[in-house]
């Protein structure tokens, strides 16, 4: 059996954990089908994984003994952030489930001229946190990236990092940028589909906000957030 991995935040008993989430133990009991000495990696999402063995699994509950630290890992100092449109569900679950996967310190979703508007209902941001948490434990990493509150473009333009950019055809290589710094806390933000207009990058370029260029092509949204999170992690990480 491949390594068995389940997030579970609060670990305070080292020697006795017991698990009452229900979504938990239909994984652990329904889905992976678990049973008795089995061994199973509980992960914190920051930067712990333990290891343990499966004691008792009853319908509403998962007990679970012998539990050792396995790995242990400080947060990075290099954060990349990324800046995303609101779209639709589908596309969004696709940047966040990707991106997760390829290293992302953390997500600022946010509404502009060619977006969608609405701000997402506290259940679509549960949905949103589970799709994270997933790609986190599928991906093997130990540190979930944040999932920040939807602000308004005005709100991004403030935003306070160390280095700020925005994708576009028009932009620089990323190989102009990384000659002059190895910056700590990097915010990428990309497009909605139709792109931002004129305003808009005159707005974000007054705001500090360097372009940077993907791609020759036309990229959709999530396809450009996913390239840009790549790009950056491959030459800075």
């Amino acid at each position: 059996m491949s390594k068995v991995r389940v997030y579970f935040k609060e670990i305070t008993d080292k020697d006795n954990v017991v698990i009452e989430d229900k979504d938990i133990v239909h994984k652990i009991r329904d889905v992976l089908r678990l049973s008795q000495e089995d061994k199973v990696y509980l992960f914190d999402g920051e930067g712990r994984e333990y290891c343990a063995i499966v004691d008792r699994i009853t319908k509403n509950l998962v007990t679970l003994k012998n539990i050792k630290l396995e790995r242990l890992q400080e947060e990075t100092k290099f954060k990349l952030f990324l800046g995303f449109p609101l779209l639709r569900e589908e596309k969004i679950d696709f940047i966040l489930q990707k991106t997760t996967e390829l290293g992302v310190s953390g997500f600022i979703p946010f509404f502009c001229k060619n977006s969608l508007n609405n701000r997402p209902s506290a259940e679509k941001i549960k949905r949103w946190i589970k799709i994270i948490i997933e790609a986190t434990r599928q991906s093997d990493r130990l540190w979930c990236p944040q999932l920040l509150e939807t602000s308004s473009f005005d709100k991004i333009l403030k935003m306070d990092f160390e280095e700020k950019f925005v994708a576009t055809k028009n932009g620089k290589k990323i190989d102009t940028y990384l000659k002059k710094y190895f910056s700590k806390e990097i915010f990428i933000i990309v497009g909605p589909e139709g792109d931002f207009d004129k305003d808009e990058y005159i707005l974000l370029e007054k705001n500090n906000f360097k372009k940077i260029l993907l791609s020759q092509n036309t990229l959709r949204v999530e396809t450009a957030a996913i390239f840009a999170v790549g790009l950056f992690n491959y030459f800075l990480l």
